[in-house]
């Protein structure tokens, strides 16, 4: 399955704006959602999967420069990903790193509309992207609990 077939599955009318865009931030902002506390292998391979269908190596590799160090402020990371396709889509992807242990705590909600407001959703889009992540992790899980 090549890059942009994925994508155009998983962004649909999105896709071209989201390849587009300064994906090793995109990437790196992914990154620093999954390692609000540390990193657990869940939120990791969210953050994975993600990178994986969006770019190649070099790009995710440029993603972690964005994380070594004093990381740049979340205003400073987000600037770039302001288009309106890009920042529902990134916005989608952070929640979904978010809920990949099976649950948002406060710290990281908090983060969450941090990003939504630094990234210039307006409330209504930010809050069902919250909630269809939710409803669409929710039933992740419960599909898991059936494999068991």
């Amino acid at each position: 399955m090549s890059i942009s077939f994925q994508v155009q599955q998983d962004y649909g009318v999105a896709a071209d704006a989201v390849l587009g865009c300064d994906l090793p931030r995109y990437l790196a902002v992914l990154l620093r959602v999954a390692g609000i506390h540390e990193v657990s292998v869940s939120e990791r391979n969210a953050a994975a999967a993600t990178a994986y269908a969006l770019a190649e190596e070099s790009v995710r590799q440029e993603a972690f420069r964005y994380c070594d160090g004093e990381p740049p402020k979340w205003s400073e990371l987000l600037a770039p990903l302001k288009a309106p396709q890009v920042a529902a889509s990134l916005f989608r992807d952070a929640c979904k790193v978010g809920w990949a242990d099976g649950e948002i705590d406060p710290l990281e909600l908090d983060i969450l509309l941090q990003i939504a407001a630094e990234l210039g959703l307006p409330n209504w889009q930010r809050d069902q992207l919250l909630g269809a992540v939710a409803e669409q992790e929710l039933a992740r899980l419960k599909i898991l609990t059936l494999f068991a």
